[in-house]
């Protein structure tokens, strides 16, 4: 079956519009390699500010973590079209990643993890609650947040996170990479 064509394509783009190196990010909010590799993503950002360097990050949930889609559902509804709110939001969300872990949720309802991402959104971007709870559980959100799985199914993502650089996958950079291995790897590409 084709994918629907999506309001807009998947991924939040950070950095350049008109990139000559393109990463392309796939993650998982609770995923722990995911967590790790954050900081070095938003690290390289910073790094490269002002320079043909942009990334798209696409949330895709894995079905192992129980809790990703929901609070997957949160960063859309947060963010809207918003990618520095996303960025933001998303870093929130990783530092507090313990608190929606398989674990903290073995005994908790589905409606106590919506008022938990409620709760991070009020916390930190002072949102009316009950305007997000309706957010969270709109269609728009619901498609949106579907949009990057179907889009990771087309390159054959299957674990998080997954990196492409200008398309390709087979690059030399993992979750736990250095900053320095990023920027080797990053510098090559412009300087050719």
């Amino acid at each position: 079956m084709a994918i629907p064509i999506p309001r807009l394509a998947s991924g939040f783009a950070l950095g350049s519009t008109n990139p000559k190196v393109s990463l392309d990010v796939f993650f998982d909010i609770q995923c722990p390699h995911s967590k790790a590799a954050w900081p070095r993503i938003c690290e390289l950002l910073d790094y490269y500010e002002g320079q043909p360097v942009g990334l798209r990050a696409h949330l895709i949930t894995l079905s192992n973590h129980r809790q990703a889609w929901d609070m997957s559902l949160g960063l859309f509804a947060f963010s809207g079209d918003d990618a520095q709110k996303f960025r933001d939001f998303a870093t929130y969300m990783f530092e507090h990643q313990n608190e929606f872990s398989n674990r903290a949720f073995e005994y908790k309802t589905h409606d106590d993890l919506r008022s938990l991402v409620a709760d991070y959104a009020v916390s930190h971007g002072n949102v009316d609650r009950e305007a997000f709870l309706n957010r969270l559980t709109s269609h728009d959100v619901y498609i949106d947040a579907r949009t990057p799985i179907r889009f990771a199914a087309t390159r054959s993502v299957w674990a998080t996170p997954t990196f492409f650089i200008n398309n390709a996958d087979n690059v030399p950079v993992t979750f736990d990479s250095t900053i320095e291995d990023w920027i080797d790897t990053i510098d090559g590409l412009l300087k050719t």
